[in-house]
């Protein structure tokens, strides 16, 4: 994919962002994202690489990567400089990056189904987008994915995923804390975001599952942190 096709996708997925509602943001992105996945099967074993870049502008207007990270950081985030957050949120949005999209092309195959809300959402802002991927063999993989957006005015933005129970968010801030509490980081901030990759991978089966039920997002999943 060359780089003119990359900023052309980049621009049209943020045009379309900007106009879709929660759901129609999340059905639209995931129905791309599988129409990428089937089409990288030519090349990503040679270059994943550029996998990996298109997934990014795919996700790029859709997820809300800084406000993704700060969640992770937890605690962290109030005492990190501008740099520190700036830093972690990059490698950070690269992590979920890789992990998303190894994750759906494992449903390649599989039919998205989304899923219609239960009841209202209690803050305007802030929604639920519940989504099944049926495989022909008959299983079913439950994905949910939790929205906010500053105001009515503002754009949806994905702010956690959950899939088939594992709640990605509080995964990826219980490795952070782990991180923070190991001796091989010395509490050292500065080690834990540049060795992050290397935490991710060394505690992958370490996930931690949710104790809500499997496509239930809670809405506080998210820390309160103040801004600076």
């Amino acid at each position: 994919m060359s780089l003119v096709v990359l900023v052309a996708t980049w621009q049209t997925a943020c045009a379309e962002a900007e106009l879709l509602s929660a759901q129609d943001l999340v059905q639209h992105s995931t129905n791309e994202m599988l129409v990428l996945v089937e089409q990288a099967q030519a090349y990503v074993d040679e270059d994943p690489e550029r996998f990996y870049i298109a997934v990014e502008a795919l996700l790029a207007p859709v997820v809300d990567f800084p406000r993704f990270a700060r969640s992770v950081m937890a605690v962290q985030f109030k005492t990190a400089t501008i740099a520190q957050r700036e830093r972690f949120t990059e490698l950070f949005k690269w992590t979920l990056v890789r992990t998303y999209a190894l994750t759906l092309a494992r449903f390649k195959d599989g039919d998205v189904v989304m899923i219609p809300a239960e009841r209202p959402p209690r803050n305007a802002n802030q929604e639920r987008v519940k989504m099944e991927i049926r495989m022909a063999n008959g299983s079913v993989y439950p994905v949910v994915y939790s929205l906010g957006r500053e105001s009515d005015a503002d754009p949806w933005r994905v702010r956690n995923i959950i899939v088939i129970g594992i709640n990605m968010g509080i995964t990826y801030r219980n490795q952070f804390k782990s991180a923070m509490q190991n001796p091989q980081y010395d509490g050292d901030l500065d080690q834990v975001i540049e060795s992050w990759a290397g935490v991710v991978t060394g505690e992958e089966d370490e996930s931690e599952k949710t104790d809500e039920a499997p496509g239930d997002v809670r809405e506080d999943t998210e820390p309160t942190v103040t801004n600076s």
